[in-house]
């Protein structure tokens, strides 16, 4: 049987198709949000299939360079269990708490991994999905100052910059520019001091583009003009 691995870096992933030999398992909630206040959360686990599964959960420090995710391995979070096998229609509660003390006015960005592994038991002679959830797990001090939106626009390239001290979360996005063409964008995060970036479609020469997003910050419309190359 060939196994495959397929990492999925969306907040979520429930209720996918899959082919017959495929196991897949649902996870509540989607995020976590820790802080003086509440220092551990849960998540919940279940295994909708016929067949155990075995999960292994691993945490990470999630930071970003250049608009791109950077994870490094991290014990700043407590993960309970951290491998644990679940039975057919079985639920388990992972239990996810601090190492240390949170830091007044700043946020700590992590991210959690839930990975489907192998076990030597399974026989299929189809493919079988080994599934992985990433889930963000943001920890906040208090007197952490707001995401701060600051859009630009280069060329065939649209900029949000987030100049706050809390990330900002881009849920969805649609732009219209002032000829009458519109265009979709989907989910991206902007961690402090980082941004999100979107390549426009090919043939968007409008000057002003007007852009109507849906964030965790609220929503946010407006427009923003192109910069006049130098």
């Amino acid at each position: 049987m060939k196994r495959l691995l397929a990492p999925l870096l969306a907040p979520v992933v429930l209720a996918l198709a899959f082919p017959p030999a495929a196991s897949a398992f649902q996870v509540r909630p989607v995020r976590l949000e820790l802080g003086s206040r509440a220092p551990a959360s849960q998540l919940t686990v279940h295994n909708p299939t016929t067949r155990p599964l075995l999960l292994q959960a691993e945490a990470f420090d999630w930071s970003q360079d250049g608009g791109a995710d950077r994870l490094k391995p991290t014990q700043a979070l407590i993960v309970n269990p951290p491998i644990f096998e679940l039975a057919p229609g079985a639920t388990q509660v992972v239990r996810v708490g601090l190492r240390q003390a949170v830091e007044s006015g700043v946020e700590r960005s992590h991210r959690l991994w839930l990975s489907q592994v192998p076990t030597p038991g399974d026989v299929d002679d189809g493919v079988q999905l080994l599934l992985r959830v990433s889930l963000p797990v943001f920890v906040t001090g208090v007197a952490t100052p707001a995401a701060q939106p600051q859009w630009r626009r280069h060329g065939d390239t649209l900029e949000l910059h987030n100049a706050g001290g809390r990330h900002l979360h881009v849920h969805g996005l649609q732009l219209l520019s002032d000829q009458g063409g519109s265009t979709h964008f989907g989910p991206c995060y902007a961690l402090p001091g980082q941004w999100c970036r979107w390549t426009l479609p090919a043939g968007w020469s409008a000057a002003t583009t007007r852009y109507d997003a849906d964030t965790s910050a609220g929503p946010l419309r407006g427009v923003v003009d192109a910069v006049a190359p130098r």
